[in-house]
């Protein structure tokens, strides 16, 4: 599942972004880090990942304002985003912008990959033909 598949992990908490990098090669897939929101759309740009995983609270642009830059620049739901938070509470307002889920921090590291390997899947899934 992992082959070739490229990850973007956005996340102001360096240790935390680099565990879940490590983590995350580990089982294959292609990992680059941001430390923030504005740093991440650069990345997005020059790299197009397969999916992104973004914090809510980061400095100079918060999690919420990149996904919203990304929707309108790509499409919403074009691009795969996993958002990593501690708060909870913004889970429907996230979800209306058309993220693929939402992790709570703090998170079991087997868990984030469960939901990783499910997007992937459901992304390769073949569309049923419109009637």
């Amino acid at each position: 599942m992992a082959e070739g598949k490229t990850i973007l992990v956005a996340d102001d908490e360096e240790q935390l972004a680099l565990a879940v990098k490590i983590r995350l090669q580990s089982k294959g897939y292609q990992v680059t880090t941001a430390k923030d929101g504005q740093q991440a759309l650069q990345l997005i740009e020059q790299q197009r990942p397969d999916l992104v995983i973004l914090d809510v609270l980061m400095p100079v642009k918060d999690g919420y304002s990149t996904l919203r830059d990304l929707n309108a620049k790509y499409g919403r739901g074009k691009i795969a985003v996993i958002v990593l938070t501690a708060r909870d509470r913004m889970k429907d307002l996230f979800e209306l912008e058309g993220i693929e889920d939402y992790v709570i921090k703090p998170f079991d590291h087997d868990d984030l990959l469960l939901r990783i390997e499910r997007v992937f899947k459901r992304r390769e899934a073949p569309k049923a033909p419109a009637k």
